[in-house]
């Protein structure tokens, strides 16, 4: 079973991907890079980049992992989020909407589940419901590895 957790904002539907996208750096990490097809989210020695994929509307977007190195204790590949897609879904909801993520691939399967589910509790289901309801978020906020 993939990870999938469901956020509720008081940001419009219209708004809450907008917000996402460009709040990477507010909820996510302090390092992003971006481009013209997607970006990079960088942790200490750590990233993964993500292409955003075209067909995207208010309600329904995907991410889809294209590169990755994640440092992670005990986890011996560094490249299971390669290939892995985020999938978003907004919904209205009383006073704003409903967001949910579904991590297609993390699933109990690969070495990392449950750190990197740790991590989406921390920077989905906290850190950007702050983010999207209009308060201080925790990214990330680590420098680059020396």
């Amino acid at each position: 079973m993939d990870y999938t957790a469901t956020i509720t904002t008081c940001t419009p539907v219209e708004q809450v991907q907008r917000k996402i996208i460009d709040g990477l750096d507010t909820w996510w990490s302090n390092r992003v890079d971006r481009s013209a097809t997607g970006f990079t989210v960088r942790f200490n020695a750590s990233h993964v980049t993500f292409a955003i994929d075209p067909g995207a509307t208010d309600t329904a977007f995907t991410w889809t992992g294209t590169d990755a190195h994640m440092i992670i204790e005990d986890v011996d590949d560094p490249t299971e989020w390669t290939g892995t897609r985020l999938l978003w879904h907004v919904a209205p909801a009383e006073g704003g909407s409903t967001v949910t993520l579904t991590h297609e691939g993390l699933t109990p399967k690969i070495a990392c589940f449950d750190v990197c589910q740790r991590g989406w509790q921390h920077f989905f289901e906290t850190s950007l419901r702050d983010h999207l309801n209009g308060q201080p978020a925790a990214p990330e906020l680590s420098q680059p590895a020396a």
